[in-house]
């Protein structure tokens, strides 16, 4: 599925080329305007356990403060041009201010309002994606704060993303970026380096081969960050579609090889049947280094675990996990819905401890322009090296 989406991405491209214009005010004119207003409110409970405070180096909230709970508003605006001959541009900013906080004096990494542990930009307004891109039909190159989506990346990034597909079955894609940061509804963050042992930031190239067009294909890759680490990886995916009936399968494999700790590596399969878009079915199974955990791989965030980017606590920060999960989806006209159940071992103290985890989260179309959001996330059983919490969050969102 993630595959699929970027050949997607390269289709909308061409979409947008094709009606390219050849005079500059008629594609500024032709652009696209967007923006929504969001009211969002969080909880976080502590069922047991110990409260914990780190430092949050990727982003995610790997805190367990417990029982905080915050309200408050957010803006986001964007504007993307059309082509220009072979150019667009794109700009937005996003806004927030926090209405209610539970403690006004907290003691996290980034602040002392329960809402600073996930809107820590403390300028309360901030540069959300914003790019120049070029595009001719077979190569995209977009430079900026961008979203590079792939396995090991969920965030915004500064930096450079190309893309060329010149040879029928063969993508091949690079990029390099020096900071990150995420701007979304759940969450606000200031842009920090990737790297903080090296200027150079990190690096990423792979290629992706077509075997069997979207019934097979097969991608390779390869990240580098100095004094860091450098990672390996390879994936086998599979995807099979009639009007009804759609089914696939997915495989990968990533070696770290770390700078300051132990080798890591990760494994995860995963396979899905579905009906349409009304119903789906997937089940997977991840697996992480006895020494390490996934170690460096996470740097910019994943979309492997089957979780909310805050959930999945255990599989992203314990050693030697294995994660099972199934997730059960839908998306209908007036609503989409997933939920998840997973359960996680993992070492801790010379024993294997247990975590499992209930995820589900739903969108709920009120009008065409009304929606609202609702995120329910539920651990349970051992809380002897990370503790069980219940989060629930949500809001409402005026999309214009």
């Amino acid at each position: 599925m993630k595959i699929k989406l970027k050949i997607l991405s390269l289709i909308a491209c061409l979409s947008s080329f094709s009606f390219g214009y050849d005079n500059i005010d008629e594609a500024l004119k032709n652009g696209v305007t967007k923006g929504d207003v969001i009211f969002y409110g969080n909880y976080q409970g502590l069922s047991k356990g110990v409260s914990q405070n780190f430092t949050p180096d990727h982003l995610a909230t790997y805190s367990y403060f417990g029982n905080i709970g915050y309200l408050l508003g957010s803006i986001r605006l964007g504007y993307t041009s059309g082509f220009y001959k072979n150019v667009r541009a794109s700009i937005s900013f996003a806004s927030s201010l926090s209405i209610y906080d539970r403690h006004k004096n907290l003691p996290s990494a980034t602040g002392k309002l329960d809402s600073q542990t996930d809107f820590f930009d403390h300028n309360q307004a901030s540069l959300g994606e914003s790019f120049f891109e070029y595009f001719d039909g077979d190569t995209s190159l977009k430079g900026g704060r961008i979203t590079i989506s792939n396995e090991w990346s969920n965030t915004l990034a500064d930096g450079i993303w190309f893309r060329n597909k010149s040879l029928d079955k063969l993508l091949i894609e690079a990029f390099w970026a020096r900071t990150f940061g995420r701007i979304d509804y759940f969450q606000m963050t200031d842009f920090r380096d990737i790297n903080s042992r090296s200027s150079f930031g990190i690096a990423n190239i792979g290629a992706k081969y077509d075997i069997f067009g979207n019934l097979l294909s097969t991608k390779a890759y390869i990240y580098f960050a100095p004094r860091v680490f450098t990672a390996f990886g390879w994936r086998l995916n599979s995807d099979f579609q009639t009007e009804t009936i759609n089914a696939g399968a997915d495989f990968g494999a990533t070696y770290s090889i770390e700078n300051l700790q132990k080798n890591a590596y990760e494994i995860d399969i995963s396979a899905y049947i579905g009906f349409k878009e009304i119903i789906k079915l997937k089940g997977g199974y991840i697996h992480t280094s006895k020494d390490s955990g996934w170690g460096s791989l996470n740097l910019m965030g994943d979309n492997i675990a089957p979780f909310f980017v805050w959930g999945g606590k255990a599989v992203r920060t314990q050693k030697n996990a294995n994660l099972f999960y199934a997730t059960l989806s839908s998306k209908v006209k007036l609503f989409t819905f997933f939920i998840t159940y997973a359960t996680t071992s993992f070492d801790a103290f010379n024993t294997t401890a247990r975590q499992n985890e209930i995820d589900f989260s739903t969108e709920v179309s009120v009008t065409e322009n009304i929606f609202i959001l609702f995120n329910l996330m539920n651990t349970h059983l051992s809380s002897s090296v990370i503790p069980t919490t219940t989060q629930i969050n949500g809001g409402i969102r005026l999309k214009f």
